[in-house]
């Protein structure tokens, strides 16, 4: 897995914050990396010209990025789609190349200048049917941290079918990276509880210890049946905001990267400010690999639109580099 990595690249230092990471995973598998950036030629109604110009100064753009890499030891190819939804063209990109893995980064938060902000990403996670890694340029932990001899993956867990559907990928990874892998669960403190939509659950002392107990032995139960597929996993039980503990342990243990399940609803706020997930992207000190789970993929949007190759400047994909 994860031999066929995809790069959707704006043309900013924020988007290429992106590469030490999927670099490091091409490495690893020694798969292919295959960057993108669409051309736009920002007018209503774009002349040939305009558009001929507008892909070749992607495509040129993009050579500079690969010779950047030159030194590393991946296989590199490069694209260029047309089209003004940027995640359209990040979504359709990963269908026409048979992408397993998309890795990009977010700007999180609404109005940024460049195109790869939270909102994209959010669509991207909704849509791709692929897991994606997202990072923020001001990620604290660099990417060097894969290169470790054992590097760390925190996998989060509620007890929920949607969150076991990140266990295969985390476990894909560990296994990549020859890494450790760390089960978090998180119990909230005595008091209030949201179960439902409108019901909220009071509970103290007694029954706060038997969330805690159930809580272990449902990471106990994964654990084992991660080590029936011939890996170990530690498992950690915390108390408090499930956020702010899932980013704590991944600092505690020096985590290289941490993996989540997602709804991957529509609406900036719910999914990349108030989701647990999207709390962990924002806050985090290392990049999120998440997980929408197939049951949910397609189920809340209208089809995104398509990117478009226009009339006259056709888009030319550039071959592999050495």
């Amino acid at each position: 897995m994860y031999t066929n990595i995809l790069v959707p690249l704006d043309g900013s230092p924020q988007a290429e914050a992106a590469l030490p990471y999927a670099t490091a995973l091409a490495e690893r598998s020694g798969g292919r990396l295959t960057l993108i950036r669409a051309a736009r030629a920002h007018i209503v109604h774009d002349r040939p010209s305009d558009q001929t110009r507008a892909i070749n100064e992607a495509e040129a753009y993009l050579v500079g990025v690969t010779e950047s890499l030159a030194a590393k030891a991946v296989n590199v190819q490069v694209g260029v789609p047309y089209g003004d939804s940027p995640a359209a063209w990040i979504v359709e990109e990963v269908g026409l190349r048979g992408a397993e893995l998309i890795v990009m980064a977010t700007h999180a938060r609404v109005g940024a200048d460049h195109v790869l902000h939270g909102s994209v990403a959010e669509a991207v996670v909704a849509r791709a049917g692929v897991p994606v890694l997202v990072t923020r340029p001001d990620v604290s932990v660099p990417a060097k941290r894969l290169e470790d001899a054992r590097p760390t993956v925190v996998l989060a867990l509620d007890s929920s079918e949607l969150a076991e559907a990140a266990v295969p990928a985390a476990t894909q990874l560990v296994r990549l990276l020859h890494g450790r892998l760390v089960l978090v669960g998180v119990v909230p403190k005595a008091g209030n509880l949201v179960a439902g939509p409108g019901m909220i659950v009071t509970y103290v002392g007694d029954e706060h210890a038997r969330l805690l107990d159930e809580a272990r032995q449902y990471l106990d139960r994964i654990a084992e049946r991660i080590a029936a597929n011939g890996l170990t996993a530690q498992t950690v039980v915390r108390t408090g905001d499930a956020a702010a503990e899932v980013v704590a342990v991944a600092n505690e243990y020096e985590a290289a990267l941490i993996v989540m399940a997602t709804h991957g609803r529509t609406g900036l706020a719910r999914a990349f400010l108030g989701s647990v997930a999207g709390q962990v992207v924002v806050r985090g000190p290392v990049p999120v690999l998440l997980i929408r789970p197939p049951s949910l993929r397609h189920a809340e949007q209208p089809a995104l639109a398509r990117s478009h190759t226009p009339a006259g400047a056709t888009p030319r994909p550039m071959g592999a580099q050495p």
